[in-house]
């Protein structure tokens, strides 16, 4: 997984620099690497709404980081950009 292969190469590098990230094993497999609007969905309300709510969560740790990493040919990572 390309987390896991960027956090072992900064603990190389930086030991200093701690890398976060989470995996997704409680999340459908199709939401994992993305959203997919007709999975998403397909989930039950309160998933809809938890999944919603971590969302909102991780664009404020990003929003508020002293570094990201991120991409502009993502949605996310430019609307973090712009916050």
């Amino acid at each position: 997984d390309a987390a896991e292969e960027f956090a072992a190469e900064m603990r190389r590098l930086r030991s200093d620099v701690s890398v976060r990230y989470r995996t997704r094993d409680d999340v459908p497999k199709d939401l994992r690497r993305g959203h997919q609007q007709p999975c998403f969905n397909a989930q039950s309300a309160d998933l809809r709404r938890f999944l919603t709510h971590e969302f909102l969560a991780d664009v404020e740790a990003m929003r508020g980081a002293r570094a990201l990493i991120c991409t502009h040919s993502s949605n996310v990572g430019r609307l973090v950009a712009l916050l």
